[in-house]
């Protein structure tokens, strides 16, 4: 067998550990939470929780998925940087002619809508 082979197999079995400490962890967590809420003390709580969320969160930044998440928000950082934002003069001008197309409109369709209910109520009017 090649030693790639033997060492993405290793490396697939590593990762459903971790996954599976995981889940352990969570899980662990969560019935600890329901059953023993009102039996422990906070001090104990705090220390417990806390510990396990460390715990938790050592095993997660050791995976696969982590180390994709972490690149992702790197490019993501890198592409922040390439945006070209408006000054404040172009912001102004542009809320400027959105603001004056918005009041066009509405007299638009205010005029629209009263030529629409005289013909309507005057077509109503012929009928009595």
């Amino acid at each position: 067998m090649h030693i790639y082979n033997i060492y993405q197999i290793y490396m697939n079995h590593k990762e459903k550990i971790k996954w599976f400490c995981i889940i352990t962890i969570i899980s662990s967590i969560i019935l600890t939470y329901i059953f023993f809420l009102y039996k422990l003390s906070k001090t104990l709580k705090i220390i417990f929780f806390s510990t396990l969320f460390i715990i938790l969160l050592k095993i997660f930044f050791h995976t696969i998925l982590s180390k994709k998440i972490l690149i992702f928000i790197n490019e993501i950082k890198l592409e922040l940087l390439n945006i070209v934002w408006p000054s404040f003069k172009e912001t102004a001008q542009t809320t400027g002619i959105v603001i004056l197309l918005i009041i066009l409109t509405s007299i638009f369709l205010w005029i629209i809508d009263g030529i629409i209910l005289r013909i309507i109520s005057y077509i109503f009017s012929l009928r009595l």
